[in-house]
């Protein structure tokens, strides 16, 4: 007797209704065309008697949903640009978090006012010392393990204030923690086969900051110009403006050599490096360095990246439906040939 097929004995079940739902990430008409197809293929290849997607089976398809959308509007650029944001992103944590070790963290908590989490003046010295691991681990270990490592310093980023407010032990001001857990969440996009510039980055960044502050500490004769976290909101900001104006340089020179992906990661960056300025920010506008005053400076910021992301891919999109538009209506009637104008689409 002829066994039923894997596909066949999943038609209408649980599982495959759950991998349907997450076709919502496709447009509409790829999922009438093509949805049967992906779901089928992802229905081959399960065990007997599993009832949810794997979160592996889960990520590829919304990833590839979401490389369909972009495709559709013409902003593939985008997802060329991940990696390139994220290795920017990470060299700017590696970066702060040896400043902060080396300036902040091993300064007297007496200056700060704080009770003292062992020889370090925040719980935050976790935090930092958690992502000198992850770049460590992005030097010279493969992509998929340094972005596994990142991901665990994400959580740790996440998970360290609740555990400061519970332990009473002092964490990080928000106007560091906020751009911290923005910039971590981009280094999960690290790339799955880095280069030696990429490998080399942390290790050099690192080094060149801790070459800095020991400079620094000597030209203070051993007295620290930053001895808490309250001293920093304009190193914060002038961090940010750095990483931004970097990964902007960057773009516009792969520009020149028709590559749009520096540009996109440019944009994908100016939130973070708003929010390293936000304490600087809302003093200008609200003229004090309030919760509430930095609280709307923060959700303003997060709007005006939002809407700046989507305006530029409103406009990519239009562009897009202009040139192939302008391409079909100018195929030959004969024999279906294009011009170069369909190439731009």
């Amino acid at each position: 007797m002829n066994q039923p097929h894997p596909v066949q004995e999943q038609v209408g079940s649980p599982l495959e209704s759950r991998y349907r739902r997450l076709l919502w990430a496709y447009p509409g008409d790829y999922q009438a065309e093509r949805g049967d197809e992906i779901v089928g293929t992802y229905l081959d290849t399960v065990e007997p008697g599993r009832r949810w997607p794997s979160p592996h089976d889960a990520l590829d398809l919304l990833g590839a949903g979401l490389r369909e959308r972009l495709r559709g509007y013409g902003a593939l650029g985008l997802v060329a640009a991940l990696p390139l944001a994220a290795t920017a992103a990470l060299n700017t944590l590696v970066a702060v978090a040896a400043f902060f070790l080396l300036q902040v963290e091993v300064e007297d908590p007496r200056f700060a006012r704080l009770d003292p989490v062992g020889p370090f003046q925040t719980l935050g010295v976790v935090i930092w010392l958690g992502w000198l691991v992850v770049g460590l681990t992005a030097a010279v270990l493969p992509g998929a393990w340094a972005r596994s490592v990142a991901a665990g310093a994400v959580l740790l980023t996440v998970a360290v204030p609740p555990v400061a407010a519970l332990t009473g032990q002092p964490g990080l001001p928000l106007f560091v923690l906020i751009p911290a857990v923005a910039l971590s969440l981009a280094t999960l996009a690290l790339p799955s086969h880095p280069g030696w510039v990429a490998r080399s980055l942390p290790p050099l960044t690192a080094g060149c900051v801790t070459a800095a502050s020991v400079a620094l500490n000597a030209a203070e004769s051993g007295g620290g110009m930053f001895t808490s976290y309250g001293s920093t909101p304009e190193l914060l900001a002038m961090a940010g403006g750095l990483m931004f104006a970097l990964v902007l340089l960057v773009g516009l020179g792969r520009a020149l050599r028709a590559d749009d992906a520096g540009l996109w990661a440019a944009l994908l960056l100016a939130t973070p490096a708003g929010l390293f300025g936000a304490n600087q920010l809302s003093q200008g506008l609200w003229g004090g360095p309030t919760l509430a005053a930095f609280a709307v400076t923060t959700g303003l910021i997060l709007l005006a990246g939002a809407a700046l992301l989507t305006v530029v891919l409103a406009g990519r999109a239009t562009r897009h439906r202009t040139v192939r538009r302008s391409a079909l209506d100018s195929t030959c009637p004969t024999c279906g040939h294009r011009p170069e104008v369909a190439a731009q689409a």
